[in-house]
C-alpha cells in the first residue's frame, strides 16, 4: 500500500503547509514488486471548504472590535507565510488604514516600504511607539 500511503503524505503536506516524513528501508527500493507500474497513479486534491456562516460571525466580531480601538496596529507574524496571507495582510492594511508591523521572524513578509509600516516588533524589547 506504497502508493496510499506516498500520496496521503503528499495530500496533507499540501493540505496543512507542513512536512511530512516519509521513512523507506534503505533495501526495498530495488526490490521489484507486481503492484508497481510504471505509469502515473492519478492524483488530486479536494478544495478546501470554508464555512461561511463561522466566517461571516468572525468577520462582524473582529469589525466590532476593531472599531473600538483607538490606535490598532496589525503585528504580522511568521505564520504569515504558511498560510499564503501576507498579500491579504497588505490589503487589509491598506483598506483599513491600521499601521502595521511584524515580528522578526517575519522580517520580508510584509513590503517595510509599506506606507502604513512602522517597523519590526521585538516584544518587551520594542519602544513604546
Amino acid at each position: 500500500d506504497a502508493h496510499e500511503l506516498i500520496d496521503t503524505a503528499i495530500s496533507t503536506a499540501l493540505k496543512e503547509s507542513k512536512p511530512v516524513y516519509i521513512s523507506i528501508s534503505c533495501n526495498l527500493p530495488a526490490i521489484p514488486h507486481p503492484t508497481f507500474s510504471s505509469e502515473p497513479v492519478p492524483f488530486s486534491l479536494s478544495p478546501k471548504l470554508s464555512n461561511q456562516i463561522g466566517l461571516h460571525a468572525a468577520v462582524e466580531a473582529a469589525a466590532k472590535f476593531l472599531n473600538k480601538a483607538v490606535k490598532p496596529v496589525m503585528v504580522g507574524g511568521p505564520k504569515l507565510r504558511v498560510a499564503r496571507a501576507c498579500e491579504a495582510f497588505v490589503d487589509l492594511a491598506d483598506a483599513s488604514g491600521y499601521a502595521l508591523a511584524v515580528m522578526p521572524a517575519a522580517k520580508g513578509l510584509v513590503p517595510e516600504h509599506h506606507p502604513h509600516f512602522i517597523g519590526t516588533y521585538w516584544g518587551a524589547v520594542s519602544t513604546a511607539f
